[in-house]
């Protein structure tokens, strides 16, 4: 995608309100995890989030992630239920206040994973 088309991509992004953002978001999240593996999707969302491991799990907790289920897979990456990985947007919401440009950063930084064909 040309900087044109990310700039344009970015500005419709912005102007949706945060109900429609998060379900974006989460939406993208979870087709993330599904096309490109859990550890993947948790590692950028971490990376445009600035979460390190611990604030990705504090995160998926204050967003009702269930206890105990965050972990490290054999790759040694970051694991969670991919349909429960949208309770860490919930969580980025209720503990950061630059949550809203990290997600709208989240959407643009990954969008090529939505038309993605393996």
């Amino acid at each position: 995608m040309s900087a044109t088309e990310e700039r344009g991509y970015r500005t419709m992004v912005e102007s949706q309100g945060d109900q429609q953002i998060d379900t974006w978001a989460g939406d993208l999240f979870i087709d993330f995890a599904k096309r490109m593996g859990v550890g993947t999707a948790i590692a950028a969302f971490c990376a445009t989030a600035d979460l390190d491991a611990k604030g990705f799990q504090r995160a998926f907790l204050v967003g009702g992630g269930p206890d105990h289920v965050v972990g490290i897979d054999t790759a040694g990456a970051l694991a969670a239920p991919i349909f429960e990985l949208p309770r860490a947007i919930a969580g980025l919401r209720r503990t950061d206040p630059e949550a809203r440009r990290k997600l709208v950063a989240f959407l643009v930084g990954q969008r090529e994973v939505m038309s993605y064909t393996p």
